[in-house]
């Protein structure tokens, strides 16, 4: 798998690992087998929560397996650390005020096993604590050696973008990498999202961030399995002639349409207007494999570009 440079920094692997179901529905057993065949792949991007997943279980499982984990292969050095802050724990810990995120980052530091954190998400907006004290909060805990770098997941564009002029104008540290729900297929137009801020990401939202050099972390990225399964495609997709073509060219390519899917993601920079999208998945050790056949295939820009107009 292939390095990949961010601007704050970071060098990161082309895909990233989603840990969300560690420790609840997926067992430590198939966790740990999912960990080590994505380091083995050349993963070294992990992603978690300090609510993951709380709606099956206590939302600290999650970060606890993989401080286990962390532990017992004692490769801390080696992997880039993703948690986040500011979501709902069983009707409490929500919000982005200073004393949650000093409180939260104690905790997470805690059940992950280490020291530090390399990248660390506002898991969400907060529209009830001044932008001033999130930012100047979060910058804190970077100086402090807590944290190496800030990323916003589930926020607008606009207030995206407020924060981060807010955080420049003050000489705090800005956010760097902005997580959110986006795949190869379109959204259907003012299709209501299940939180108030996982909007799907759209084509302004894209040259938005391409402006900004800001990578985007693309969770949701294979849309639940609907690429096999159309069946399983979420409400909020438009299926039709796009998941049509998709699954044509995979076939002709001899992959599954998910690793089609990644392979889109991953070269989407390419194209203008797109910014760097790092796809963010869970897997099994035998669906992890096949989705990341596509960082081999090869697309050209004529492709790139067919699958963009279709």
């Amino acid at each position: 798998m292939k390095k990949i440079v961010l601007p704050n920094g970071l060098n990161v692997s082309e895909v990233a690992l989603g840990a969300m179901m560690f420790g609840t529905t997926t067992s430590k057993k198939d966790a740990y087998a999912a960990l080590d065949l994505y380091v083995d792949m050349g993963g070294n991007f992990i992603d978690t929560s300090n609510n993951y997943a709380h709606w099956a279980g206590t939302g600290d499982e999650s970060e606890t397996l993989l401080g286990e984990w962390l532990q017992e292969r004692g490769c801390r050095d080696r992997i880039v650390l993703a948690t986040k802050v500011g979501y709902d724990r069983h009707g409490k810990g929500a919000g982005l005020k200073k004393e949650q995120i000093e409180y939260w980052i104690d905790e997470s530091l805690r059940k992950l096993k280490t020291d530090y954190i390399d990248l660390y998400y506002a898991h969400t907006d907060d529209f009830n604590t001044p932008i001033d004290e999130t930012m100047e909060t979060f910058h804190q805990l970077v100086k402090k050696g807590k944290v190496r770098t800030l990323g916003a997941s589930n926020y607008d564009t606009w207030r995206l973008a407020e924060a981060n002029v807010a955080a420049e104008s003050k000489g705090w540290t800005p956010y760097s990498v902005h997580q959110q729900s986006f795949s190869y297929l379109h959204p259907k137009f003012g299709a209501a999202p299940k939180y108030r801020f996982n909007e799907l990401v759209n084509r302004e939202r894209l040259r938005f961030l391409c402006a900004k050099n800001m990578p985007l972390v693309s969770y949701s990225c294979l849309c639940k399995g609907a690429y096999e399964n159309p069946d399983r495609l979420p409400h909020e997709y438009e299926g039709g002639a796009r998941l049509d073509y998709l699954r044509s060219m995979a076939a002709e390519k001899g992959v599954a349409p998910s690793a089609l899917v990644i392979a889109w993601l991953a070269n989407l920079h390419r194209c203008e207007g797109f910014p760097r999208v790092i796809p963010l998945f869970s897997a099994s050790p035998t669906h992890m494999k096949q989705n990341l056949a596509g960082l081999e295939l090869s697309l050209t820009d004529e492709e790139l570009t067919m699958m963009n107009q279709i």
